[in-house]
């Protein structure tokens, strides 16, 4: 058997009624279709019970919100919930402001952070470190968990979209 590509160039014929948009190159709002991409991911495998990739792609979620929030810049962040906080709390940023929903969303991100600071637990069997990934959790509380996904989606699409901001 001869392999052929499941993936299309920019230029072949892509018009599969069921086609797997991956590019963003004719996104109006690539920021958007990412956010929205990662939220479905996570919340789908958290309502699925699919545990690690749930997680990941949660921590990715609050990475991608974040960074989104912090906007272009020189600063390289990488994948450091820790030194994204901080640096939205220390420029004032809205996402700090009083309210019950992003304090949750804040504490969260934190909670995520704890739980992973590396980046590294979920994406893969064990950490950098080669502990087995997630070892220190047991388990998650699916209800509770796909709430703060969802504040967490929620607070940055409203606010992405109020103030018009562009990853």
């Amino acid at each position: 058997m001869t392999y052929v590509s499941p993936f299309g160039d920019m230029d072949s014929d892509h018009e599969w009624p069921d086609a797997l948009c991956l590019s963003r190159a004719h996104s109006a709002n690539a920021s958007d279709d990412t956010l929205g991409e990662f939220y479905e991911g996570a919340v789908t495998l958290i309502d699925a019970g699919i545990p690690q990739p749930a997680f990941f792609l949660a921590r990715q979620l609050a990475e991608l919100s974040l960074k989104a929030l912090v906007g272009p810049g020189p600063k390289k962040f990488r994948h450091d919930l820790g030194k994204l906080l901080a640096h939205l709390q220390e420029s004032g940023d809205d996402l700090f402001a009083a309210g019950e929903d992003r304090h949750l969303v804040v504490e969260f991100i934190r909670d995520l952070y704890d739980r992973d600071p590396g980046g590294d637990e979920g994406r893969y069997a064990t950490t950098m470190g080669g502990t087995p990934s997630l070892a220190k959790v047991c388990c998650a509380n699916p209800p509770l968990f796909r709430r703060y996904v969802d504040l967490l989606f929620v607070y940055t699409q409203e606010r992405l979209n109020r103030v018009g901001q562009k990853v």
